[in-house]
C-alpha cells in the first residue's frame, strides 16, 4: 500500500487484477493493495471508516471474488459494472489511457456518474450474497468450459489419423465427459441440499420444454429469475429485440448480448417447447404460418420460455400455460 492517506470522498473505483488492487477515489487520491486475503481485509476496514456512498468494480474472470465477497460481507455499497458498459462510458468521457490507476481513477468516476448514465433503474435487484449460488455459478461456469473443450477434442478426433494421437484424444475425451458427469451430479447435490432451490427446481420443472438440465442452468447462470421484471429477464439472457430505427431506415429488430451460455442451452429447450409445450406449439406454428424464419420463431418461443420461468419464480406458483406474455 502507498504511503499516502486516503481521501474522504464517497465514490471508489477498484481495478482489479490477478495479483493487486489498484484504489483510486474521485477526485481524490489512490492507493495499491496486494490481491490476497490480508490485504483485502485492510482494504476493507479503511472503506467501513469512511462515508463511501457507491464502490464499483469490473468483473476479471474471477480475480474479484475475494474481493467482492469481503466488501458485500461488510454490507458495503458495491456495484459491479459489465464491461461493455464500462468501455462505453470510458468511450463517452473521452478517456485514452489504460493503465490500473487509469482505470481505477476511470471506475471512480463512473461510481459517481448519475444513475440513467449507469443504466441503474429504479427496479434494478442488487442480489443478496448465496455460497450455495455462487458455488452453483462456478461449477456451470466449468461446465461450460469443458462443453467447449469436449466439441473441440472431437472436432480434432474426427480430423486426425495418426493412432497414438488418436488414442491421446480420446483418452483426454472421456477424462472430460468424467469430469463434466461429476460437476453435474455436484450442482443436483447443491440444488438439493436447500429447500428453496429445491422448490425452484420444481416450479421450472412444469414449464413444459424445460428440462432437468435447462432448468439446473437457469438456477446456476440466472440467479435474478423472480426478481426482476419480464423484459429485463430477456435482455439478461439476450433475447430481447433491439429495435434499429433512424429516419427513413428501418432494420429488422435484433437481440444482442447477455449470457450466451444459458442462451445455448435453452434454444435447444424452445426446440422441445415448439413441439410439445400446449401453449408455445400454435404460437410457434401461428409465426410459421406468417412466414416468420424457423430461428427467429425459436427465438421468440426462447424468450417466452424465460417470461413463464420468470413468472412462477416470481409467483411461487406452478406454470399452468395460461398466459403468454
Amino acid at each position: 500500500m502507498t504511503a499516502s492517506h486516503f481521501a474522504d470522498n464517497s465514490f471508489v473505483g477498484v481495478d482489479v487484477g490477478g495479483s493487486s488492487l489498484d484504489v483510486a477515489w474521485h477526485r481524490g487520491d489512490s492507493a495499491h493493495y496486494a490481491n490476497r486475503p490480508d490485504a483485502i481485509a485492510a482494504l476493507v476496514e479503511r472503506l467501513k471508516k469512511q462515508p463511501v456512498k457507491r464502490i464499483v468494480i469490473e468483473p476479471t474472470g474471477g480475480y474479484e471474488k475475494a474481493l467482492v465477497k469481503a466488501l458485500r460481507q461488510a454490507q458495503l455499497p458495491l456495484e459491479i459494472v459489465h464491461t461493455t458498459r464500462f468501455k462505453a462510458y470510458r468511450e463517452l468521457v473521452g478517456v485514452k489511457a489504460k493503465s490500473d490507476t487509469s482505470d481505477a481513477r476511470l471506475l471512480a468516476s463512473y461510481a459517481a456518474a448519475p444513475d440513467d448514465v449507469r443504466g441503474r433503474k429504479a427496479d434494478y435487484v442488487e442480489l443478496p450474497e448465496h455460497a450455495t449460488r455462487e458455488a452453483l455459478s462456478e461449477l456451470a461456469s466449468r461446465r461450460d468450459q469443458l462443453k467447449h473443450m469436449i466439441h473441440a477434442e472431437t472436432c480434432r478426433l474426427g480430423t486426425t489419423r495418426l493412432s497414438e494421437l488418436r488414442q491421446a484424444i480420446t483418452t483426454h475425451l472421456e477424462a472430460l465427459k468424467a469430469e463434466d458427469k461429476l460437476i453435474h451430479q455436484r450442482m443436483l447435490e447443491l440444488v438439493r441440499q436447500r429447500l428453496d432451490l429445491k422448490r425452484d427446481q420444481k416450479l421450472l420443472a412444469t414449464i413444459k420444454g424445460i428440462g432437468p438440465k435447462s432448468g439446473l442452468v437457469l438456477l446456476a447462470s440466472v440467479p435474478e429469475l423472480g426478481r426482476i421484471d419480464n423484459k429485463a429477464a430477456a435482455a439478461l439472457i439476450g433475447v430481447a429485440p433491439f429495435v434499429h430505427k433512424s429516419g427513413t431506415m428501418a432494420a429488422p429488430a435484433r437481440i444482442h448480448g447477455g449470457r450466451a451460455a444459458v442462451r445455448h442451452i435453452l434454444y435447444m429447450a424452445a426446440i422441445a417447447a415448439s413441439r410439445h409445450n400446449p401453449v408455445l406449439r400454435p404460437f410457434y406454428e401461428r409465426l410459421i404460418a406468417k412466414g416468420k424464419p424457423a430461428k427467429l420463431a425459436l427465438i421468440a418461443v426462447l424468450r417466452r420460455l424465460v417470461v413463464f420461468a420468470n413468472a412462477v419464480l416470481k409467483s411461487g406458483q406452478p406454470w399452468k400455460g395460461a398466459a403468454i406474455a
